[in-house]
């Protein structure tokens, strides 16, 4: 066909081409190419490489074409490879005269392998009106923004606004941001400070104004010689003559010299010849000079005050605090000052469980040996030298933790007595607790129909002269999921048949839960859901009880306990005693409620009245607790709120219940929602779905077999098999 002969005759035409480049890459001098032979490779390899894709097409419309496939597969697989042979030999020749070309200009002495070393980010400078800032501010801002080209001119406005503080951004206040403004306003803020008049004027005054050297320092000196030279140089760069101020210039500065370095430099400047100019570079030379030797002075004198300080310092002491010489082992000694002198614990003595477990009396006999202030219990100083306030109950100049004061009571044997005052017209809130299952917290679970009751507690504001109920507090080891202890404030209830848990300690601690799904109502019927249950081991501070607990887990138990400060300097608390909680009498948060199912456990045979209108102590396994009402003149006045720590778990049948009404409506609205089962194909997506239903049959390796659908007959095709075939093949 004439189309065939057409395309012939083209790829006979390109390979007529790659033949010519063949033949030309074998008539280089490969040892001796000029520059534009080099140049010319360079061009040629371009041009060949882009043939390729013509070839190709023209290639395959014959292959398409023909009936002697063999015969053109054979044309293609000579054509490519004169082609790509020749395109790589000319590619290793300009690649070895590129590399002899840099080799030749570093002259072999630099191998090329530098280490990329990234600079540190320029900061813009701070420009906030002054007038002595405004050259290096402009010239700063000029190189690095504003002839910068590669900055458009949006980003340019925002560094300049950036970059602009105090009055000098107040000038381009009220212009508009955006990219046409931005020459705007660069244009208003240099004829504002670039005014060079008012410049000279400034700096010339600088010079005038040093600020005179009272002390000879190389301190003042050094900040005196750089004032002049940033001056100067302001002032040379304005186009001032300041090589010819020399006389002027010398008289200023010296009116501010201090006295020394003034007959200093008489004397130097006597020691010049008389006929000798003396210019300013001999007089700034004379005081850089001065400088440098008043420094090698100080730091002579430094370094003798140091040696004098160090052997002060490390001078046996007659009396000492804490020891701080220790030869052995330096570093051990410092890190052991950080650590707590009873249990050896990371953490402070006032913190320490073993500490805080033991009575007043034992306390203060132990506080000798561990070498520490008695009223803030850290070591380094005395008692007398504590900035820190003093005792809470005597005001003397010692923690309350070791307070000591002669205290005899009687105790009372029987728990069960009665201790009500005939005297005392107080109401007092008892709180309500009714059981309905006799398990312990183990048996609650999710499935099961618990009922819990928190006991109440009632304050008023009503009345000024009300006082307080302060509830059962102590301090206990509540064990972690590494073993680790930790001190936790726990509220002792007996009305409570379940113990509690914040979900701030049971994240503390990390302990594995179990889920629930139970319900907490309170007062007035305030509802809220309790969705975790975990197991706490817990200890006394002295080790001397334990425990595991079943707790819910809660966000919180109840507000800070107590409510109001507690006035110590008149309750009689005995000294020989261990206190469950010894900070009993400030408000602080609950982590834990201990119940019934513990409660009786702990609780000894013994207690205490402390006298009328005071609190009563409490025999238990934890120390002794200090609970029961307690008089207005014991507590700080303020606003003691009525707070009832009522509160219920449930899960009846009446909850059950709900949750199936609310599943049969979410049930119906989806049924409402669904959308309907009919069919809406047409005729042809009809007979589609049923052939691929009759047509499609799965492989034995997976795979799925497929048949086209036609809408018309096969025929209509043609004769194309052959031809299609063959392109197949190619």
């Amino acid at each position: 066909m004439p189309e065939d002969k057409e395309q012939i005759r083209k790829r006979a035409s390109y390979k007529g081409q790659i033949t010519a480049f063949s033949n030309y890459l074998n008539s280089l001098k490969v040892s001796s190419l000029a520059a534009t032979e080099v140049n010319e490779l360079q061009l040629r390899i371009s041009r060949i490489e882009s043939m390729y894709e013509r070839y190709d097409e023209v290639q395959l419309s014959i292959e398409c074409n023909t009936d002697n496939i063999d015969a053109q597969i054979s044309e293609r697989t000579d054509f490519e490879s004169l082609y790509f042979k020749s395109l790589s030999l000319a590619k290793r020749i300009l690649a070895d005269c590129i590399k002899s070309d840099d080799v030749s200009s570093d002259g072999g002495s630099h191998s090329g392998n530098h280490k990329f070393v990234k600079l540190p980010t320029i900061q813009l400078p701070k420009f906030n009106g002054s007038y002595d800032n405004w050259l290096e501010f402009h010239d700063t801002f000029m190189s690095l923004i504003h002839s910068n080209d590669e900055i458009d001119d949006i980003n340019k406005f925002h560094y300049l606004r950036a970059s602009l503080e105090g009055p000098a951004a107040v000038v381009i206040q009220s212009i508009e941001f955006s990219a046409a403004n931005y020459t705007v306003a660069w244009t208003i803020l240099c004829d504002r400070y670039d005014n060079k008049r008012l410049l000279i004027q400034n700096h010339v005054t600088a010079l005038f104004n040093i600020a005179p050297i009272n002390k000879e320092l190389s301190v003042n000196l050094k900040r005196l010689i750089d004032q002049i030279n940033k001056n100067l140089r302001a002032l040379e760069s304005l186009g001032e003559p300041t090589k010819q101020w020399d006389t002027l210039l010398i008289h200023i500065i010296t009116q501010k010299l201090d006295a020394k370095t003034y007959r200093e430099w008489k004397e130097s400047k006597g020691r010049l010849e008389k006929d000798t100019p003396i210019t300013f570079d001999i007089f700034l030379m004379f005081l850089k000079n001065r400088a440098d030797l008043i420094e090698t002075l100080e730091m002579s004198n430094s370094g003798a005050t140091n040696r004098l300080n160090s052997s002060i310092k490390y001078a046996p002491k007659v009396k000492a605090m804490v020891s701080v010489r220790d030869t052995g082992n330096k570093n051990g000694s410092a890190f052991s000052a950080k650590l707590c002198p009873k249990c050896k614990g990371d953490h402070k003595l006032s913190s320490c469980p073993q500490f805080l477990g033991l009575s007043n009396d034992v306390r203060l006999q132990l506080l000798p040996e561990y070498k520490v202030c008695f009223n803030c219990l850290n070591s380094g100083h005395y008692a007398n030298h504590c900035k820190k306030p003093g005792c809470k109950i005597c005001h003397r100049k010692h923690n309350t933790l070791v307070h000591v004061a002669d205290y005899q009571s009687k105790p009372i044997t029987d728990i069960n007595t009665s201790n009500t005052s005939s005297g005392n017209n107080k109401p007092v809130m008892q709180g309500h607790f009714e059981q309905t299952n006799s398990s312990t917290g183990s048996q609650l679970s999710s499935n099961s129909n618990a009922h819990l009751s928190l006991s109440a507690k009632v304050g008023t504001a009503s009345c000024s002269e009300q006082g307080d109920v302060l509830l059962s507090t102590a301090l206990i080891k509540v064990i972690g999921k590494n073993g680790c202890p930790y001190i936790a404030r726990a509220i002792l209830d007996s009305g409570s048949n379940a113990c509690l848990i914040t979900e701030e300690l049971y994240q503390r601690l990390g302990l594995p839960a179990q889920n629930v799904n139970q319900s907490v109502v309170g007062i007035n019927n305030a509802s809220a859901h309790i969705k975790k249950i975990c197991k706490v081991s817990i200890k006394s501070l002295n080790d001397n009880f334990s425990s595991n607990l079943h707790c819910f887990v809660l966000p919180s138990i109840t507000q800070n306990v107590p409510t109001r400060y507690v006035n110590l300097s008149n309750l009689k608390i005995p000294s020989n005693i261990s206190l469950a909680d010894p900070n009993f009498h400030s408000p602080a948060p609950v982590d834990m409620l201990i119940g019934a199912d513990v409660f009786w456990d702990l609780i000894g045979t013994q207690r205490l009245k402390l006298g009328d209108g005071q609190p009563i102590l409490c025999e238990t396994s934890l120390g002794w607790l200090v609970s029961g009402p307690i008089d207005y003149r014991y507590v700080k006045k303020g606003v003691n709120f009525i707070k009832c720590n009522f509160t219920r778990i449930f899960q009846d049948e009446a909850s059950k219940d709900l949750d199936e009404d609310i599943q049969k409506q979410l049930v119906r609205f989806w049924h409402l929602e669904e959308v309907s089962p009919a069919s809406l194909y047409s005729n042809e997506e009809k007979l589609c779905e049923e052939h691929f239903l009759k047509n499609t049959t799965r492989l034995a390796n997976g795979r799925f077999c497929v048949r086209i659908p036609l809408k018309h007959n096969p025929d209509v095709l043609g004769d194309s098999w052959p031809r299609a075939q063959k392109c197949y093949y190619r």
